[in-house]
């Protein structure tokens, strides 16, 4: 009799295991995206860079991680390596994009809560994208951004920057 009811708890536990499974699905964000199109649309007329620098996106279950070199420009290597002259930090300062933490989303929208930064301000602000996701594809459009002392980003309604990335996993 004890042989019948080993049968239906197995089949119990392996039923839970499965609903569990479809509870953990990831969200339409998570995993690694590489930037492959930058758009700048302002006032003045728009510019597409087709062959952005590097930049990569990830997005876990609950935290996030952006590092990218909007305006087209690599990172050159200091004249002398690992000692930057003010001038060569001013430089590299300007040309990335640095910032990880926490962020929550909608089916159209996210918002990311830096933790840290390379903006010293940002860290305690937030920045809200609208996106999309078709199959390996990720459109994001920040749309606004504000500082930890709620000091909106001058940028925002003077220019956007469409980004397209591609799943790099």
């Amino acid at each position: 009799m004890t042989r019948w009811l080993v049968v239906p708890v197995i089949v119990l536990c392996m039923l839970a295991g499965c609903r569990e499974a479809a509870i953990e699905a990831p969200g339409p964000l998570e995993g690694s995206w590489k930037i492959v199109e930058i758009r700048v649309v302002s006032q003045r007329g728009e510019y597409t860079d087709p062959e952005p620098e590097p930049g990569l996106f990830i997005f876990g279950k609950e935290h996030y991680s952006m590092i990218w070199m909007p305006f087209g420009e690599p990172l050159l290597d200091f004249a002398e390596i690992w000692r930057p002259t003010d001038e060569e930090k001013l430089t590299s300062w300007n040309s990335i994009v640095v910032n990880t933490g926490t962020y929550t989303y909608t089916d159209s929208t996210v918002t990311t809560y830096p933790l840290v930064a390379k903006t010293p301000e940002f860290v305690g602000g937030f920045a809200v994208y609208d996106y999309r996701v078709v199959a390996d594809t990720l459109w994001m459009e920040m749309t606004d951004c504000m500082s930890s002392g709620d000091v909106q980003d001058p940028g925002i309604g003077v220019y956007t920057m469409p980004l397209k990335l591609i799943r790099a996993e």
